[in-house]
């Protein structure tokens, strides 16, 4: 690993490191002793200055929501849920594409074939559509049927098994390739049995190419999250509150909230705002924007550092040529 790709993994760690450690903080030692927000800003002589939601000032850097919460505090604060939440996703479909990755390459050549015919066709299909599809009745359809853990953990579930088809193909391969080599053969010439092969030389050969999918896999869940709340899913729960009344019809207008300022519910709940308050969408867009960022940092250098290196050969100087001439060589025209 170069200097160069050194140091855009530490940042990209630092980055992420960073956030999570403030969002904990801020959680447990900063949120309790605040206030209550401010929906309006009225001057000294009482005259009315500005109502929530206010534009990025030094105030609120972010700008602030209708209820007159700062969005730096809001998207430092739904940190925890949104990475946490694709770490664990990310661990999810790891862990069950090795299992899955192991049991195929147990299976015939035949077999193998029918299942890598069935992951290239997940492979090319929209993974947010299938995710939308499998998570509208429990998030909308029928929310209210359904407990906030239900709605937390089933999406997760949901994201975690859309790709595991495709990730324990990927596993497979990577096992028979392993199998293929010459130390492989000459364990199992030593009477090794399978299950030792496989703890003692194929996860090792395994493990480097798995953080990286690891880390590669939290980039592509934040991605889907980010499309989610496009599509007014809300990953870490939902509240819905009476925003107003209806005059002719006397029914209630209600709206849903985010209930841990999960970015991509921020994005859902504020997307009717884009055009009036472009802030409020921008903020939490930004915040996936620059954590993708961070997670492909990340990949990038865990990557070069398995490139295989090639020396330099120096170059060898070469003297001009010396080129003679012979007049005998030479003949007169007329």
């Amino acid at each position: 690993m170069t200097k160069t790709s050194k140091l855009i993994v530490v940042i990209g760690s630092v980055y992420l490191i960073g956030l999570m450690v403030a969002s904990l903080g801020f959680s447990h030692f900063i949120e309790p002793e605040l206030g209550k927000p401010e929906k309006l800003l009225i001057a000294d002589d009482g005259s009315l200055i500005a109502m929530a939601p206010f534009p990025p000032s030094i105030t609120y850097p972010l700008g602030s929501d209708i209820d007159g919460n700062s969005y730096l505090t809001k998207i430092i604060e739904g940190a925890k849920y949104t990475i946490g939440l694709s770490v664990i996703i990310a661990f999810g479909r790891i862990l069950l594409s090795l299992v899955g990755g192991y049991l195929l390459s147990l299976l015939p050549v035949s077999v193998k074939s029918m299942f890598k015919g069935l992951a290239d066709a997940l492979h090319y299909a929209p993974i947010t559509v299938f995710t939308y599809i499998l998570i509208t009745p429990v998030i909308l359809t029928f929310s209210w049927s359904y407990g906030t853990p239900t709605k937390i953990i089933y999406p997760c579930l949901v994201l975690i098994a859309v790709s595991v088809p495709v990730l324990s193909l990927y596993v497979q391969e990577e096992i028979d390739l392993a199998s293929d080599n010459e130390f492989i053969d000459s364990a199992r010439t030593m009477g090794a049995g399978r299950s030792h092969i496989f703890k003692k030389h194929i996860v090792p050969f395994l493990t480097p190419k798995m953080v990286v999918t690891f880390v590669q896999q939290i980039g592509q869940t934040l991605i889907v999250f980010a499309h989610l709340g496009l599509l007014n899913i809300f990953i870490g729960g939902s509240e819905t509150r009476a925003m107003d009344i209806n005059i002719k019809t006397g029914e209630e207008i209600t709206r849903t909230f985010s209930m841990s300022n999960e970015w991509a519910g921020m994005i859902s709940e504020n997307f009717q705002y884009i055009r009036s308050f472009p802030w409020m969408v921008l903020a939490p867009v930004t915040a996936f924007a620059l954590t993708i960022l961070a997670i492909n940092f990340i990949v990038y250098g865990l990557e070069a550092k398995r490139r295989p290196k090639f020396a330099k050969v120096p170059k060898k100087s070469q003297e001009p040529a010396v080129v003679t001439l012979d007049k005998e060589k030479f003949r007169m025209v007329k």
